[in-house]
């Protein structure tokens, strides 16, 4: 049976404590080495971005292909990710957003000490080798209801900071929050990107809707093999995934009420 293409959506790799990391964005680096492994024994083959929208463009097959791809550019991105890169001998796409670089990290807790990269550190990991740099808008400006105009402005511009500051052409781009219009994949491609991808069970092959499974610390090996076979949102979505959700509700509803009694 032909291996599905997949593209995997991360954020951060670090050990941070749940209650700093409230939207599990920081995976511990050894669960990341150990999906990488365990999809390089299934015999995928990683490329960057730009690498899998070029084979899009020549209709060439997809099968058994992977991308690796991180969002918001934290400073982990810098210090840890490329030495698990070069361990693993596989690349990775960065996407960041120019307007937050040396902040915060806008979706963990101050408490975590997490921030994004500074200029210089994303200059620095722009020139490794298995890394590529992308866009996810200036300031991580969510698409859902842009229309062609916002979100060629968005777009056009992160991604023209980005070239001045890297002094090389940025090709890929990363909706914030996996959110974009209707307008916006036609945005995307006059604003000169090559591929554009989203997550959360949107998108699919197209190349400015592409979709991408966001693995997360709280995955289980098995959680993770239904995901990087594309299996887990039809699951999710179906009717015994609802039923599911709504037990476990029901559930943490009456442990929370006995508690409180």
């Amino acid at each position: 049976m032909p291996r599905r293409p997949v593209i995997l959506a991360y954020h951060g790799l670090g050990e941070v404590p749940r209650e700093h990391d409230p939207h599990n964005m920081m995976l511990p680096p050894k669960q990341f080495v150990k999906q990488v492994e365990g999809l390089r024994r299934r015999g995928y083959e990683f490329l960057k971005m730009a690498d899998l929208a070029g084979r899009l463009r020549e209709h060439r097959d997809l099968p058994g292909v992977c991308a690796l791809t991180f969002d918001d550019g934290s400073l982990d991105n810098h210090d840890v990710l490329p030495g698990l890169l070069e361990r693993l001998s596989v690349p990775a796409t960065l996407f960041v957003c120019p307007g937050l670089l040396g902040e915060p990290h806008p979706f963990t807790r101050p408490e975590s000490g997490v921030r994004l990269m500074t200029l210089e550190e994303l200059r620095a990991v722009a020139a490794h080798p298995l890394v590529e740099i992308g866009s996810h808008t200036a300031r991580h400006t969510v698409l859902d209801d842009a229309g062609y105009d916002q979100a060629y402005s968005e777009m056009a511009g992160s991604k023209q900071t980005l070239e001045a500051m890297l002094d090389e052409p940025v090709w890929s781009f990363a909706y914030p929050d996996c959110g974009y219009s209707r307008d916006s994949p036609r945005a995307a491609e006059a604003a000169g990107y090559t591929s554009a991808v989203t997550c959360s069970g949107r998108g699919g092959l197209r190349p400015f809707e592409l979709s991408r499974e966001s693995p997360n610390r709280l995955d289980t090996p098995l959680l993770f093999a239904l995901k990087s076979r594309g299996l887990f949102q039809p699951l999710y979505r179906s009717r015994p995934g609802r039923l599911a959700r709504a037990a476990m509700r029901r559930r943490r509803h009456g442990r929370a009420a006995g508690r409180g009694a």
